[in-house]
């Protein structure tokens, strides 16, 4: 798996998800700011994150891994990653909260992680097909 994230393709590949996590992260940061002033951190992240799940499953599929899979499996597959993503991101909102974080430095912090785990669940399962590779 290393190996195949180091070649060339991958660097280009990471480079546009990242630039999609930008702007993934600004609409899903913008939204948990206007929701968690009259909701629970939990459900204003849960809400804002469902929103931006959308846009990144749009974006990640035509513009970052160009993905030929079509139909309701890379839907499915992505929903299920982006789901494992946010428990992971809720459990590290609710550990960087009781160390004292605030609502803005939990979600921050957790971002990283989220970011990690959310890549690799979309580049070795969620759009395996990609560039005609399986």
């Amino acid at each position: 798996m290393l190996k195949q994230l180091c070649t060339s393709a991958n660097v280009g590949r990471v480079l546009r998800f990242c630039c999609i996590g930008v702007l993934n992260t600004a609409i899903a940061f913008c939204l948990y700011l206007l929701f968690s002033a009259v909701m629970s951190l939990y459900l204003a992240n849960t809400l804002s994150w469902s929103v931006a799940c959308l846009f990144s499953y749009f974006m990640n599929r035509a513009w970052t891994f160009r993905a030929a899979d079509t139909g309701f499996s890379p839907l499915a597959k992505f929903v299920v990653v982006n789901l494992c993503s946010l428990g992971l991101g809720l459990i590290t909102m609710y550990v960087f909260l009781s160390l004292g974080s605030g609502r803005i430095g939990s979600y921050v912090f957790s971002l990283p992680i989220t970011l990690a785990a959310s890549y690799l669940g979309y580049r070795f399962w969620s759009f395996k097909n990609v560039n005609g590779r399986n």
